[in-house]
């Protein structure tokens, strides 16, 4: 975004004066006047003062042009995202973007696994959009007045090392086991010591964790291709496997993925993600008989 520049030094007022621009004038379809004076009471100049003084990491945006601060946002070591704030006049140009990026940048810094923030109704879209999840709807009590907003959370990309290879192999064997109907018990023993020994030394890993640090998903890259994706079964159905390719895609420049072919969900869903399929062997890497289907992104 070559428009803003990010600075981390900035004012209390210059933050009081963004976040009641952005609240009365954006939240004003979603919360009453009675909530959104509330709301703006609770977070005077003072109170954005002490949050400057604590663990919050603070951002702003800046645009290059008029030298105006265009939005700000906060987030602390553990991954909460206190705030983000944009001036009506710069939304919907990417600087919200361009803050959430920079400050998941931050704090996997900290090895936190994910970033979780309490949303407004306003903001939820643009939260949907990014990745975040609802666990709850919640009340929550300002100044005396009822507001709603919803407690969000967005498990972060990173990378595993080789400390975490049985950890991977455990997710991988649970997840072909509940995939992989096809192959037999003979060929899960045949596999697994070639995964812990050749494969996931042979390629970028990248992965979720979960609050307690255990791994739910991963994905192996190699050069142009996804070598291997594999989420947890319960993790499933959670939208971590596509999230995985979609940072593949935009970030690795991925445009390559085999499958095999018995693997009809995975296959389907690949090919839902845009890939297409462009060949087909009758064996698999090892040479046994189950048929690979070769994919690219078109």
């Amino acid at each position: 975004m070559t428009d803003y520049i990010l600075i981390t030094s900035v004012t209390a007022e210059k933050l009081f004066g963004i976040f009641e621009e952005s609240v009365r004038e954006t939240c004003a379809k979603d919360y009453s006047a009675v909530q959104i004076d509330a709301w703006i009471a609770r977070a005077t100049p003072a109170r954005w003062q002490q949050l400057l003084s604590g663990d919050l990491h603070f951002i702003a945006a800046v645009n290059q042009t008029s030298g105006e601060l265009a939005g700000f946002a906060s987030i602390n070591p553990d991954g909460y995202l206190h705030s983000m704030f944009v001036r009506p006049r710069y939304q919907k140009k990417g600087i919200a973007s361009f803050m959430l990026h920079a400050l998941e940048d931050w704090v996997m810094r900290f090895q936190a696994s994910d970033i979780y923030s309490d949303v407004s109704i306003t903001a939820l879209p643009f939260f949907l959009s990014q990745g975040f999840s609802i666990e709850r709807e919640q009340t929550v009590v300002v100044n005396g007045v009822k507001m709603s907003n919803f407690l969000m959370r967005k498990p972060l990309i990173c990378q595993p090392s080789e400390t975490d290879y049985d950890e991977l192999l455990c997710v991988w064997e649970e997840a072909v086991r509940s995939t992989h109907h096809f192959l037999s018990e003979e060929d899960i023993q045949y596999y697994k010591p070639l995964v812990r020994i050749i494969y996931l030394p042979g390629v970028d890993l990248y992965c979720f964790r979960n609050r307690e640090r255990r791994i739910t998903a991963f994905m192996g890259l190699s050069n142009e291709m996804i070598e291997m994706l594999f989420v947890a079964p319960q993790e499933q159905g959670k939208g971590l496997g596509s999230r995985l390719i979609d940072f593949a895609i935009k970030e690795k420049g991925i445009y390559k993925i085999d499958v095999n072919e018995q693997n009809t969900i995975a296959s389907r869903f690949y090919q839902h993600k845009g890939f297409k399929i462009v060949s087909r062997d009758a064996f698999d890497a090892a040479g046994k008989p189950y048929p690979v289907l070769h994919l690219e992104m078109k």
